[in-house]
């Protein structure tokens, strides 16, 4: 199996310093960010799609090797709406085409339960965006029902595996495969925190023993699945990238089962993603 490790976002005022280099301008921290990690989610896509044009410069602006995954717009995960969904295929369409895209990610919320009228939304949100893979984070416990594996193939979702912490209306925290794929975000284990605002939920620094039980996790999984995807969400401060390396780290030291995808190495500069180039 294949690893590719990354953050939820990579464009963090507070990075600057701690992580990319004094000074660093916002437009220049997705070539920065290149050079130390494999794959990103992109997150700001939650709010609007982006253009084939700005997707043409994310690629552009990224060495080959290098991997987006991007997310679903809330229109279409917390609204069924489908007016974002045609967009977000075009955006899909053009990092495919450069060898670019990992997959799509949808985050339903916690009041998203498991009802027929909600499997067949997601149902037509992964039809609308094929060929591209898609994953659905579910938020709430009542998705954890049996049969769910067999339901995500035969709705062409993956699923994504959660760090958060043990509440009981929660979809529950570990490592799942579906499709032979694993695709993670970790966000807390809080309890505590996790509905007190953003800025609280992901202000998270995860233990190393917790990193070590999900490089494990993997190990285990290599026979199931082909390649996985880790995103650490909790990217208030810097405890996402130092978490992304332990988690690279703790992998390795467990031998060949899992091979852990090194960063490209060197990102070319290009212009930013709005300028008119």
């Amino acid at each position: 199996m294949i690893l590719r490790i990354g953050t939820a976002g990579y464009s963090y005022p507070a990075w600057v310093g701690p992580f990319y280099p004094p000074s660093t301008a916002s437009a220049a921290m997705l070539e920065e960010y290149a050079r130390h990690f494999p794959a990103v989610e992109v997150n700001s896509s939650f709010y609007r799609p982006p253009t084939p044009d700005q997707a043409d410069k994310m690629a552009r602006r990224t060495p080959p090797g290098f991997g987006f995954a991007l997310k679903v717009p809330k229109t279409a995960s917390h609204d069924r709406s489908p007016d974002d969904l045609p967009a977000m295929k075009a955006a899909a369409d053009r990092l495919a085409a450069a060898g670019k895209l990992l997959g799509l990610l949808v985050q339903v919320p916690e009041s998203y339960h498991h009802t027929p009228k909600n499997a067949d939304w997601l149902r037509h949100v992964a039809g609308a965006l094929r060929p591209h893979r898609v994953a659905v984070e579910f938020r709430h416990r009542s998705w954890d029902f049996d049969g769910l594996s067999d339901w995500l193939t035969a709705a062409g979702l993956d699923v994504v595996s959660v760090g958060v912490p043990a509440i009981p209306s929660l979809f529950p925290a570990g490592l799942r495969v579906a499709n032979r794929r694993v695709y993670a975000r970790l966000h807390s284990q809080d309890a505590g925190a996790w509905y007190a605002g953003e800025k609280a939920r992901y202000h998270y620094d995860y233990p190393e023993p917790v990193i070590r039980k999900w490089a494990g996790a993997l190990s285990a999984a290599a026979g199931e699945a082909d390649e996985a995807l880790f995103f650490f969400n909790n990217c208030v401060g810097v405890q996402a990238i130092e978490n992304a390396r332990a988690l690279a780290a703790a992998v390795r030291r467990l031998g060949p089962a899992v091979t852990v995808i090194d960063p490209p190495a060197r990102a070319v500069p290009q212009p930013s993603l709005f300028d008119p180039a």
